[in-house]
């Protein structure tokens, strides 16, 4: 009887649980794509769905962030990381039903915490709008997937950790980081005066740059050398990037807060620190594309690589957008307008979540054995693309003329400014429609592969746990 190879093993004993936080996170893309279609929709026409009180844009649009972010980007994480750390590890996945135990409790959490804000029980704090009694229930179950994400890179077979280990293991352990200092300066000791401003804002902007890019990152400097069968190129500097990101990434956060009512000392930090983060952009870049762009041919023929690249592209673009727009002269422009939006979207939607597909489609067939036809991922890719690109122009051409409309007194508030950045609105809310098309056809694809037949998952899955 023939052995099963290292890696197969592996995969199989990831199936479960890979397939369960897959699944989960679908369906949270697929909610977060409705509800931003909602929010888009009521900037063109503000009547739209008025007559339902848990409907209103302020609502709809915190809910949104949240079920992307939490429910989306957590689940995408909690998969991919699982199935990279073992790997990496040659560790099998141990502890499966821990795993959907607490990713149960994690999607329910989510789900009253929406409910919460849907019915007007949230705070005012950045990314912790969720009511207080969901967030016990969500740190615990996030504590027991980290510890046997963990446990998989201590059961590791080769000692040595490598760029890809670094970047996800430091993204699972800085998020309780993030969230505990944030909640003990929110929710336990509340600080004083504009110091909650500013721990809001850092948490919220923060749980971007130290938790979802990172494990992006990861993600990234693991499937291209897998995909094109080479070492990537200066590998050298990615330590030095790594540890760009750890020092610089807290401190750049808090140039958001430039023309605020906080001591000016704070935002000029931060411009400093963004600047800085010309180090970590370039490394990154440096890593990916010089080592991409040596087969160019292989990056287009294969459509997961091709979802990487374009998200480490976009990485690269808008975070020199980002630093640039931190500078003084320049966020007084900007500082109020709708161009924070496009930072916020090219780095879930362009950058982040380009880069889960991708990392998906390259792993799914071999964790369930079963291939997703081209013809449908050329279709998510194509039309993803289409999305990202409508979506962050018009924010960036939109915000851009805001922001110097809006400088000038003399100009009436509704007939000048409103009427000239309606348009972009317009195009924001078919963007969304685009991509909220293109997100269901992903997790048709996704499903497809894993529940191709309900029963005869489960049954397999037994049969397996049995050998």
């Amino acid at each position: 009887m023939a052995v099963d190879s290292p890696d197969k093993v592996i995969d199989r004993s990831a199936k479960l649980a890979f397939s369960f936080f897959l699944s989960s996170a679908g369906l949270w893309l697929l909610m977060a794509a409705l509800l931003a279609y909602l929010a888009a929709a009521k900037l063109t026409d503000p009547f739209f769905l008025s007559s339902f009180e848990f409907l209103t844009y302020g609502k709809v649009k915190v809910a949104q962030a949240n079920a992307f972010v939490y429910g989306w980007g957590g689940n995408a994480i909690f998969a991919v990381s699982l199935w990279i750390l073992a790997r990496l590890s040659q560790a099998e996945v141990r502890g499966s039903v821990f795993l959907i135990f607490a990713g149960v409790i994690w999607n329910l959490a989510i789900t009253f915490g929406l409910l919460g804000i849907m019915d007007g029980h949230m705070s005012g704090h950045e990314m912790l709008e969720m009511p207080t009694e969901v967030w016990p229930a969500m740190l615990i179950s996030y504590l027991i997937i980290t510890f046997l994400a963990l446990v998989i890179h201590r059961s590791r077979q080769v000692r040595e950790t490598i760029a890809p280990q670094w970047f996800i293991l430091a993204a699972l352990l800085w998020f309780p980081a993030l969230f505990l200092i944030a909640w003990n300066g929110l929710e336990i000791n509340p600080a004083r005066g504009t110091l909650q401003t500013v721990l809001s804002m850092w948490y919220g902007q923060s749980l971007v740059w130290l938790w979802l890019t990172p494990v992006a990152l990861g993600a990234a400097y693991y499937l291209i050398p897998a995909i094109l069968g080479r070492t990537i190129d200066k590998y050298y500097l990615a330590i030095f990037g790594f540890w760009c990101i750890a020092a610089l990434a807290p401190w750049s956060v808090v140039h958001h807060l430039e023309g605020g009512p906080v001591p000016m000392w704070i935002p000029a930090v931060g411009t400093v620190m963004s600047i800085a983060m010309v180090f970590p952009i370039a490394v990154a870049s440096t890593n990916f594309h010089s080592t991409a762009f040596m087969d160019i041919g292989k990056v287009w023929d294969s459509l997961p690589l091709r979802f990487v690249i374009f998200g480490t592209l976009s990485y690269t673009v808008s975070s020199y957008i980002g630093v640039v727009f931190s500078l003084p002269a320049v966020a007084k422009i900007t500082q109020f307008t709708i161009i924070n939006e496009f930072h916020f979207n090219q780095r879930v939607y362009g950058f982040f979540s380009m880069i889960i597909f991708g990392a998906v489609y390259f792993a799914l067939p071999r964790i369930t054995g079963r291939e997703i036809p081209k013809a449908a991922k050329s279709f998510h890719f194509w039309t993803s693309t289409l999305g990202v690109l409508m979506l962050l122009l018009a924010y960036l051409i939109g915000g851009l003329t805001h922001g110097v409309l809006a400088g000038q007194p003399s100009l009436p508030w509704a007939s000048s400014v409103i009427q000239s950045i309606q348009p972009y609105f317009l195009i924001t809310k078919f963007a969304f429609i685009i991509l909220a098309f293109s997100q269901f056809v992903f997790v048709v694809n996704v499903w497809r592969v894993i529940f191709p037949n309900p029963f005869a998952f489960f049954a397999e899955d037994k049969k397996e746990a049995s050998v």
